[in-house]
């Protein structure tokens, strides 16, 4: 099975129209309306602050496997 490379943007975009979905799903289903929830404003507010989390840890993750890569080539070339 091949694995399924997705450019950086297209990631966070996948991830905030994912997690948005989630957060309108649960906004429609609440039946009792709770107040905090029913912000859409509140809710596109948190969805673009847990993307932007998702983007700062993802980026911090590429970059020390790239350095992990580099350290594992110089060491098997000192062998």
């Amino acid at each position: 099975m091949k694995k399924i490379r997705l450019k950086p943007w297209q990631l966070y975009a996948g991830t905030f129209v994912l997690l948005f979905a989630i957060n309108v799903f649960i906004r429609w289903r609440d039946p009792r309306g709770v107040a905090w929830a029913d912000n859409l404003l509140q809710s596109l507010l948190m969805t673009i602050a847990l993307t932007i989390g998702f983007a700062v840890g993802d980026r911090y993750r590429r970059k020390n496997e790239k350095h992990q890569q580099e350290i594992m080539k110089r060491l098997k070339e000192m062998r």
